[in-house]
């Protein structure tokens, strides 16, 4: 089976998973509808009953959507373990690395995508609603390029931030093979990484007050890059 075949499989797999797809649906919604009424709330008056039960969803819809973005990869890294759909996979002459790159690929567009829906978009739509991101082409020019330098900086890191949380799901889900004691493992390796991360802040001299933009990517970059090949390795040598 050719790896861009399977590939395609996951993401078919993913577009019919009616049930996340109508969570994602009513979550990102809520979120949106909520957000309006925060942005054109006056709280120099009390709001009505129906704007106080929309705040109180919004809030509730915050808390799921936090919840969601972390079960949905989740759930979809371990599907296949649960199905014994892996085992298949590499029957079939899929090697298991290239399998590996293949369902984070899959399952990174789709946590991607999801945070894209649930948090980008009503976002956007709130802003332009309050007319928070109206401003000029001249305004462009006065912005200084240290703003835009650190704005780069905290984006990068947020990234890498979250890829490497999601490397340490990853490996997660193949050391527990997809089992609820999934979360459990990854917490562990949680507090390992940042204890191995204090560690060799130590070995350098790095204390809290020295800690840049820098510091704290090559630290992410290095958290992902080791449990990457912590993942490969582990799912290399797994009785299938």
């Amino acid at each position: 089976m050719k790896l861009w075949n399977v590939f395609r499989m996951e993401v078919f797999k993913n577009l019919n998973d009616r049930t996340n797809l109508f969570v994602m649906l009513v979550l990102m919604c809520v979120n949106t509808i909520g957000g309006l009424v925060m942005a054109n709330q006056r709280f120099s008056r009390r709001p009505s009953s129906l704007e106080e039960m929309i705040i109180g969803l919004f809030i509730l819809s915050v808390v799921g959507t936090v919840i969601f973005l972390f079960f949905y990869p989740y759930q979809m890294a371990r599907t296949d373990y649960k199905n014994n759909v892996m085992s298949l996979m590499i029957a079939s002459g899929v090697s298991r690395i290239q399998y590996y790159f293949v369902k984070v690929g899959s399952t990174l567009l789709f946590s991607f995508i999801s945070v894209t829906l649930l948090a980008i978009v009503p976002w956007i739509i709130v802003l332009i609603s309050s007319g928070g991101i109206e401003f000029s082409i001249a305004d462009v020019y006065y912005v200084e390029i240290v703003e835009i330098g650190s704005a780069l900086g905290m984006l990068a890191t947020f990234l890498v931030g979250w890829l490497s949380s999601f490397s340490m799901l990853m490996t997660s889900v193949i050391i527990a093979r997809g089992k609820a004691v999934t979360i459990f493992v990854f917490f562990g390796i949680s507090i390992a990484a940042s204890q191995i991360t204090a560690l060799g802040r130590a070995l350098f001299g790095i204390d809290w007050w020295q800690i840049t933009t820098t510091v704290t990517l090559v630290q992410h970059l290095i958290t992902m890059v080791a449990l990457s090949l912590m993942g490969i390795m582990i799912l290399r040598k797994q009785d299938l």
